[in-house]
C-alpha cells in the first residue's frame, strides 16, 4: 500500500453512489449516502473465515482498526467501522445467499416441468425445496418413504432486552412464529376439548392397560414419563426471565441436512413445537408418504397424538421410534416397540443428525447469546449443506458399505443358529408380546414402596431448600455472578415447588394405615435408619456389574492421559472425562454423561 487514491463519483438517479461502488469492486455500508465500502474480496474471506470461527464482528473491526493504525491509516470517526463494517457484511451475506436461491429455483423449475407430484397441503409460508429434497434423495424401503429425527438443543438462545435479529428477505428454514403460535393454540384447544371426556373415562391408579392405538401400557408411559426431564414439558431447560430466546428444535433428514428450525421462547420442551415442525413437514410431501420420525421421546409424543388427536390426518402416516443414543436409557418395554433397529423400515439409521448439526454450531454459542442469532443460524445452515453436499458421494459409499458388512454378519449368525427365520420371527413376537403385557393390578408392597418414595422426596426437598439457601446468602453479598446466580435461584424454586407438589401427591395416595406407618417412621430415627438401609442394600444388588465397568473405563481413561502426557497418543488427542462413582445410579437424561456435542468426533 503506497498512499490513498482520491476518486470523485458523480452521482445521479440512473448511476447511484452505492452502484457505482459496486461496478468498483466495493460494497456499500447503506444504499444510499455510504460513509464505508468494503471490498468483495475482503468481505468473501470474512464470510469464509466466520464459517470456520465463532462469529465476532467486534473483535475483527478492532483488529482491522489497529492493522490499519500500524500502517499509518487511523480511522478518524469516534465509533469506528464495527456498525458499518456488519451492515455491508449482513448485506453481502444476503446477496450471496439469493444467488445461490436464484440458482436453485431456476434448476427446480427446470426439474419440475416433468414432474407431477403434488404436495399433501399446500404451504404459502415455507420454500418447497425442502420437501423436494426430501422426496429426492431421502426415500426408502418397506413401509417407510423417508426418516427425519428431532431434537431440542437449549444452549442456542438469546438474552432479553438485546437487539433483536437483523432483516432476512431471504428463505429462511426457521418457522414463522405465526405456524407455531397456531400449533400452540390448537394443541391446547385440543387438550380443553377432549379433557373432560377423558376425565370420565379415567381408570383407576392400580389399572395397567394399553391405551388405544399403543403398543406399550400406561404404566410403562407413566414411569417413563416421570423418569425423563425431556418428557417433563414444565421442567425448565431455560429461564424464560432472562432469555427471550431460550432454544432451538431441529427437524434433519436422514443426511444430518436440516428441513426446518423452531425458535423456542418457552421454558420447557413443549410438544407444540415438535408438532409444528412435523406439521410442515407433510405440507410438502405426497399424500401416500410415509415418514419414520426418530425422537429422543417419541414414544410419549405418539401417546400425546393419540391420546389428544394431534396431527390426526398424519398420525397414519408416522411411525414413531426413539433416537439409538437414548434408547438405551428407556425401559426394556420401550426398546422393544420403538427401538429403531428393531423396527422394519428404520435400517442402520440412529436419528443422531442432530446431536450433529449442535456440534457444529457449537461455536456460536457465546456469541449469539447477545446478538440476534436466527439469521446467524440460518447462515450457518446454508454453508453446511453446500458442505455436505460436496461430500454427500463420498458418505453415501461409506455407508453402502457399512450396511453390506452388517448385513453379512447377520446373514452369517443366521446360518450358523441353525434356525430357520419363521421360528426366530414367531419367538421374538412371543418374546414381544410377554415383555410387554399389562403389569399386575396390585401390589401387596404398594403402600410400603409409596413411603419410601415419600421420604426420598423429602429428603430431596431439604436439600434443595439448603442450597437454595446457601445461594441466597451468596446474592447478600455479591459473591458470583449475579445473572447466574438468578437464573440458579429460579431453577431451585422451580424444584421445590416440584417436590412439595409430588409430596402431596404421594400422599394423597396413602390410605389411613400408610399415613400411620409414615407418622410411625418420622417419628423414630430407628425406622428411618432400618429404611434406609434397606433401601441401600437393594440399590448395592444391581451395583457389583455396573459397578465394575464404570472401573474398567475409568482405568481405560487414566491410561489415555498418561499416554497423552508422554506424548505417544495422536496430536491433539483429548481424553474422555471420568464417570463419578458416587452419581452413577442418579443419572437423568440430560446429565453431563450423555452429551458428547464437545468432543472433537461429536
Amino acid at each position: 500500500m503506497t498512499g490513498l487514491r482520491h476518486i470523485d463519483l458523480m452521482v445521479c438517479s440512473c448511476a447511484p453512489a452505492a452502484l457505482q461502488l459496486l461496478w468498483m469492486g466495493y460494497f456499500p455500508c447503506v444504499p444510499l449516502g455510504p460513509t464505508l465500502a468494503v471490498s468483495l474480496q475482503l468481505l468473501s474471506l470474512v464470510r469464509q473465515l466466520f464459517m470456520q470461527m465463532p462469529l465476532n464482528t467486534s473483535a475483527w473491526c478492532e483488529s482491522f482498526e489497529a492493522y490499519l493504525a500500524g500502517m499509518g491509516y487511523k480511522v478518524n470517526t469516534k465509533e469506528g467501522i464495527c456498525r458499518r463494517f456488519s451492515n455491508a457484511y449482513h448485506w453481502y451475506c444476503i446477496l450471496e445467499i439469493s444467488l445461490d436461491e436464484h440458482v436453485q429455483q431456476q434448476l427446480q423449475k427446470s426439474a419440475s416441468q416433468s414432474s407431477d407430484i403434488s404436495p399433501a397441503v399446500p404451504s404459502t409460508s415455507h420454500c418447497s425445496s425442502n420437501g423436494d429434497l426430501l422426496n429426492s434423495l431421502c426415500s426408502s424401503s418397506h413401509d417407510v418413504d423417508a426418516i427425519v429425527c428431532i431434537d431440542a438443543c437449549f444452549t442456542q438462545k438469546h438474552r432479553s432486552g438485546l437487539p433483536d435479529d437483523p432483516r432476512n428477505p431471504t428463505a429462511t428454514v426457521f418457522l414463522s412464529p405465526k405456524d407455531i403460535h397456531a400449533m400452540e393454540c390448537e394443541v391446547d384447544e385440543l387438550q380443553k376439548r377432549r379433557g373432560q371426556a377423558l376425565k370420565r373415562n379415567h381408570l383407576g391408579d392400580e389399572d395397567d392397560v394399553f391405551e388405544e392405538w399403543m403398543r406399550i401400557t400406561t404404566s410403562v408411559l407413566k414411569g417413563h414419563n416421570e423418569s425423563f426431564t425431556a418428557a417433563d414439558e414444565r421442567h425448565q431447560k431455560a429461564s424464560s426471565q432472562f432469555f427471550s430466546d431460550t432454544g432451538v428444535m431441529a427437524l434433519l433428514c436422514r443426511h444430518d441436512h436440516v428441513i426446518y428450525l423452531a425458535n423456542m421462547t418457552s421454558a420447557g420442551e413443549k410438544q407444540h413445537y415438535a408438532l409444528a415442525l412435523v406439521k410442515a413437514l407433510f405440507g410438502h410431501l405426497p399424500s401416500s408418504f410415509h415418514i419414520g420420525l426418530l425422537y429422543d421421546i417419541g414414544c410419549q409424543l405418539e401417546q400425546s397424538c393419540r391420546k389428544w388427536g394431534f396431527l390426526k390426518s398424519f398420525l397414519p402416516h408416522i411411525s414413531f421410534a426413539i433416537s439409538v443414543f437414548h434408547a438405551f436409557g428407556h425401559q426394556w418395554a420401550h426398546q422393544l416397540i420403538y427401538h429403531p433397529c428393531k423396527q422394519e423400515g428404520f435400517g442402520l439409521s440412529d436419528g443422531e443428525g442432530c446431536e450433529h448439526f449442535w456440534s457444529s454450531i457449537k461455536g456460536l454459542i457465546p456469541s449469539l447469546q447477545v446478538s440476534g442469532h436466527l439469521f446467524v443460524i440460518d447462515f450457518q445452515v446454508h454453508h453446511l449443506d453446500m458442505k455436505s453436499l460436496t461430500g454427500l458421494g463420498n458418505w453415501l459409499l461409506h455407508c453402502w458399505y457399512h450396511c453390506q458388512e452388517k448385513k453379512g454378519a447377520a446373514s452369517k449368525g443366521l446360518r450358523r443358529c441353525g434356525v430357520d427365520i419363521p421360528t426366530l420371527q414367531a419367538q421374538w413376537e412371543a418374546q414381544v408380546s410377554a415383555q410387554t403385557k399389562p403389569a399386575p393390578c396390585h401390589s401387596t408392597k404398594a403402600a410400603e414402596n409409596t413411603v419410601i418414595q415419600i421420604m426420598e422426596t423429602r429428603k430431596s426437598l431439604e436439600n434443595y431448600e439448603a442450597r437454595l439457601a446457601g445461594l441466597e446468602k451468596d446474592l447478600l453479598h455479591g459473591i458470583a455472578d449475579m445473572t447466574n446466580l438468578n437464573i440458579e435461584i429460579v431453577k431451585c424454586h422451580k424444584k421445590i415447588m416440584s417436590f412439595k407438589e409430588a409430596l402431596q401427591r404421594q400422599r394423597t395416595t396413602l390410605g389411613l394405615n400408610g399415613l400411620a406407618e409414615l407418622a410411625k417412621i418420622q417419628n423414630s430415627s430407628y425406622l428411618q435408619q432400618r429404611l434406609q438401609n434397606h433401601t441401600e442394600a437393594s440399590v448395592k444388588q444391581q451395583e457389583p456389574g455396573i459397578g465394575k465397568l464404570s472401573s474398567t473405563y475409568n482405568n481405560l481413561c487414566l491410561q489415555m492421559v498418561g499416554l497423552i502426557q508422554k506424548g505417544k497418543a495422536p496430536q491433539g488427542s483429548i481424553a474422555p472425562l471420568l464417570i463419578p462413582r458416587d452419581s452413577l445410579f442418579k443419572l437423568d437424561v440430560d446429565d453431563d454423561i450423555w452429551q458428547d456435542i464437545d468432543w472433537p468426533w461429536g
